[in-house]
């Protein structure tokens, strides 16, 4: 009778070992394939387009401006899992000051694809007239602005894991007078 219950206690040891040792390796493949293939990367934004849609640009009998322009940004979503933002704002800033703003759409992007978004920005120029140096910036022929979008959301993996991301993009316009929009953009990504 001894004897059984020592065979027994040893094959339960055996078998408990066994068990421990399969739930270590599948939470070490777990882990390796989470942080190799699986973890979470960083949405690419790219400024595709920035464009000229409309230019009313006078300087006399009195200095003014009313200007239209489309902004087109690309998000690359590189995750094995859905990326979805809310709802944000473009700002178009002339001098620290927001003289323009548009409304971005929420949409989700399903993993390893890419999203168009695209807003057109009215810039009004009543809202620029009590800006000091206005005037002397039309008169050079260029006038310079500053977009910015900010956008949060999150990437869900697996649809277990959901990891909160912000992204902000931002671009330096320069409108010269020959209706040629040059500009410089930079995006900045954080999971």
């Amino acid at each position: 009778m001894r004897r059984v219950r020592l065979v027994a206690n040893k094959d339960l040891k055996i078998c408990c070992g066994i068990i421990a040792l399969m739930i270590f390796t599948l939470v070490l493949v777990l882990v390796v394939l989470y942080l190799t293939v699986l973890g979470p990367k960083e949405p690419e934004i790219i400024a595709q387009i920035v464009n000229l849609r409309a230019l009313n640009w006078e300087v006399s009998p009195k200095v003014s401006l009313n200007l239209s322009l489309g902004i087109m940004i690309t998000v690359l979503n590189p995750n094995h899992g859905s990326l979805e933002y809310k709802s944000g704002t473009a700002y178009v800033r002339y001098r620290e000051k927001v003289v323009a703003q548009a409304l971005v759409p929420e949409a989700v992007i399903p993993s390893q694809r890419k999203h168009n978004v695209s807003m057109a920005v009215e810039v009004d120029g009543e809202r620029l007239k009590p800006q000091a140096d206005f005037s002397s910036d039309l008169n050079s022929g260029c006038f310079n602005c500053t977009s910015s979008i900010t956008l949060l959301g999150r990437v869900r993996l697996l649809k277990l894991f959901s990891i909160k991301a912000t992204s902000f993009s931002s671009c330096d316009i320069s409108v010269l007078r020959s209706q040629e929009v040059q500009y410089t953009c930079s995006s900045q990504v954080s999971l």
